[in-house]
């Protein structure tokens, strides 16, 4: 089978965006999308959100670790996408950043810890999304990480700070008005990396937690309700622990730490009691190097989850929590190269947690939007063979949407629909010399759909199968016609308007560079095939009108960077190919009305250059300038369709290097934005779309290639 080709990320005007899908099993409950990867500075080292802008949406604060001595605002736009960063000057080696309103006027104002110069720096936020210069504090040796909260009982926010390189904490209470006391500094023990802050036993204080990498440690510094802290009482964890985060994991009422341990590879439980003590550590696996840890209800259950920042594996773990202390086996996705931090907040306005992920080694951060709740993979269906191209269709009248998959067995499949969204075991048909592309029609008028199917076992083959449909679901011997030489891509339309369905076929030659139109004589059999010549080797071929002539023009994606359109004469015949410009490889294409202005437009999937062009039409037949989405994971095919049920027409691609499916959700006027993506079978490189099940809302099938598969993804409620 020649390469199927399809989908990357999103790339917008203002920034390009890399989705990479999961690599391990998907978790049961929660599904992440593949990250959109954004430009973040040079090795940024912690990731904090907020609204800076006070516009409703979730921005990001980043710093610049290393030799650096700066902090880079990325502005959300509300739909998981990010403005390009801002930058402003910190000190030098900034580690640990968080956020608080340490003025008191509304705004949320920034705090790092810088560890080359020993110092905090404070940025008061003015609301709009800048900050001021940042006043200096100086603290102890090695400054990593820090924590906002009232450990006076003033109202005002405090500052703790662990300090790495003298093992201490320093603790700056905070004015009112953006500036702070001295710091007074509290013994930890050996290199302490991150501290947070709660109250452990319940008497109305906060206290501190603080963990300590080469103690091999967690210390607990009780306060005392004045801005004072007592001595540490310490608890092991597993070696190196880097960073930690609070829950409630038990339901208990009392916080609970989760510790990620760097150099035993590990997460560390830590459940506690009503008067701020801690039972031994209960050990999870957490991925290889795991740097930081978040928690949130990834999934909806009601339960605390984890999400934990592998550095070693470049991979987000997510580990989901069952209420009662313990948890899942973590399961990956793929996050960027050398993740070091994560926060949690709501990027695309859904309700739902999302993750932003700090890759130092890419000088990315990397977005990763929860789609749980969306679409839901309900059945994997082996055919036996490799899986090329289906397709839908009543074909038994039952009223149920049926399938049909072509396999390099030279077979077809037809596979029953129940009318749930499973279906019954594949009914095999032969076609001569391999079954490639397929669509679905009534070729001679009975009624019942009939199959035209590409014939693709060589480059010396060059025909068309059809088979009649009966009406039962079965289906007739195939015939045979003559088309182009490698038939790729078919479809069926009435070119002529003599109430025929006629067909028209792409031949992937490289040298003929020609589509063949076969018209049909209205009883099951057609003409003489015509060809007429497109851009250099056409991978796929659909028709609309794009002129609003009432006439079917034909579209091809040709590998040669281009999408030809013939214009319909009405009579059956089309004129001279006319060329446009898009991504590398384009090889599918879907046509769609994206803006709602009642005008066809169109949506290519580009292989080489992993990317999804909109070009939105103007009515005509010619198209505006591309608006062109960049993913990851060699784009294979894309379909269209309303997969959240908001009345806008979306796209839909497979990631075919990643064995994945992701969503661009229509934001209105045809701007899309990542909508969700979902683990598949092996080496997927088609699909098609239906309700499935019933219930208005459209479903995703999918062939897998390598695993001579379809996977069935249902609408889940909305």
């Amino acid at each position: 089978m020649r390469c199927v080709h399809f989908p990357r990320l999103l790339k917008t005007i203002l920034v390009s965006t890399i989705l990479t899908l999961p690599v391990g099993a998907t978790p049961p409950g929660v599904i992440f999308n593949a990250p959109g990867t954004f430009p973040a500075g040079n090795s940024p080292s912690s990731v904090t959100v907020g609204d800076f802008n006070n516009d409703g949406t979730t921005d990001l604060a980043m710093t610049n670790g290393g030799n650096n001595s700066t902090v880079t605002i990325l502005r959300g736009l509300g739909s998981g996408i990010f403005r390009p960063y801002e930058t402003y000057t910190v000190g030098s080696g900034p580690q640990f950043i968080t956020t608080g309103d340490f003025n008191n006027d509304g705004n949320l104002d920034l705090a790092v810890a810088n560890y080359s110069t020993g110092t905090v720096s404070v940025m008061l936020g003015s609301g709009t999304g800048s900050f001021e210069p940042a006043l200096n504090y100086t603290v102890g040796s090695g400054p990593y990480g820090i924590a906002v909260g009232d450990f006076n009982g003033d109202g005002i926010p405090d500052l703790a700070v662990a300090n790495y390189s003298s093992s201490t904490i320093s603790i700056l209470l905070g004015l009112g008005n953006g500036t702070f006391h001295a710091a007074v500094t509290y013994t930890a023990q050996i290199n302490p990396t991150a501290v947070v802050t709660a109250d452990f036993n319940g008497d109305g204080n906060l206290d501190l937690a603080v963990t300590n990498y080469f103690s091999n440690t967690v210390s607990v510094l009780f306060g005392n309700g004045n801005g004072s802290f007592q001595p540490a009482t310490n608890y092991g964890v597993g070696s190196e622990p880097m960073s930690l985060a609070l829950g409630d994991f038990n339901g208990d009422g009392n916080m609970d730490l989760a510790v990620v341990n760097k150099g035993s590879n590990n997460v560390a439980i830590l459940l506690g009691t009503a008067d701020g003590k801690f039972h031994p550590a209960t050990i999870y696996s957490g991925g290889t190097a795991p740097y930081s840890v978040a928690v949130a209800d990834f999934n909806g259950d009601g339960y605390p989850d984890l999400a934990v920042a592998d550095n070693g594996s470049s991979n987000v773990a997510i580990l989901l929590g069952n209420g009662k202390g313990s948890f899942s086996q973590p399961s990956s996705y793929f996050a960027g190269l050398g993740p070091v931090s994560l926060a949690v907040g709501n990027f695309n306005g859904d309700s739902m947690p999302d993750l932003a992920i700090a890759n130092s080694s890419s000088n990315t951060v990397a977005v990763m939007l929860n789609s749980s709740g969306k679409f839901t993979q309900e059945g994997i269906y082996g055919l036996g063979s490799n899986t090329n191209y289906l397709a839908t269709g009543d074909f038994n009248k039952d009223g149920n949407l049926d399938m049909v998959v072509t396999t390099n067995a030279s077979a077809v499949g037809v596979l029953l629909g129940e009318g749930n969204g499973s279906f019954r075991p594949p009914v095999n048909y032969q076609v001569p010399s391999g079954a490639g592309a397929i669509t679905v029609g009534d070729f001679n008028g009975d009624g019942n759909l009939d199959l035209a199917i590409c014939n693709t076992s060589g480059y010396n083959v060059s025909t068309v199968a059809i088979l009649l449909g009966n009406g039962d679901g079965s289906f007739q011997a195939a015939i045979t016609y003559q088309a182009g030489l490698y038939p790729h891509s078919i479809a069926a339309g009435d070119f002529n308007k003599d109430g025929n369905l006629d067909l028209v076929v792409a031949n992937d030659d490289g040298n003929v560079n020609t589509v063949s139109v076969l018209l049909g004589n209205g009883d099951g059999t057609f003409q003489a095939p015509v060809p007429y010549d497109v851009g250099a080797t056409p991978q796929f071929v659909t028709v609309a009108d794009i002129s609003g002539d009432g006439t079917l023009d034909i579209l091809t994606a040709n590998s040669s960077n281009t999408v030809s359109i013939l214009r319909g004469k009405n009579d059956g015949t089309f004129g001279t190919a006319e060329n446009i410009s898009v991504g590398g490889d384009p090889v599918c294409l879907a046509v769609a009305d994206f803006n709602g202005d009642g005008l066809v437009d169109l949506a290519v999937a580009s292989y080489d250059s992993d990317s999804v062009s909109i070009l939105l039409g103007n009515g005509n037949g010619t198209f505006q300038p591309a608006q062109t989405y960049v993913l990851l994971g060699q784009l294979q095919y894309v379909v269209a369709g309303d997969f959240n049920g908001d009345g806008l027409i979306d796209v839909a691609v497979v990631n075919k290097s990643y064995n994945g499916l992701t969503v661009l959700e229509n934001l209105g006027a045809g701007v899309f934005g990542v909508g969700g993506s979902y683990a598949l079978e092996n080496d997927p490189v088609s699909m098609a779309v239906g309700d499935l099940s019933g219930d208005g809302k459209v479903d995703i099938m999918v062939a897998n290639y390598n695993s001579s598969s379809v996977s069935v993804l249902l609408a889940r409620s909305r």
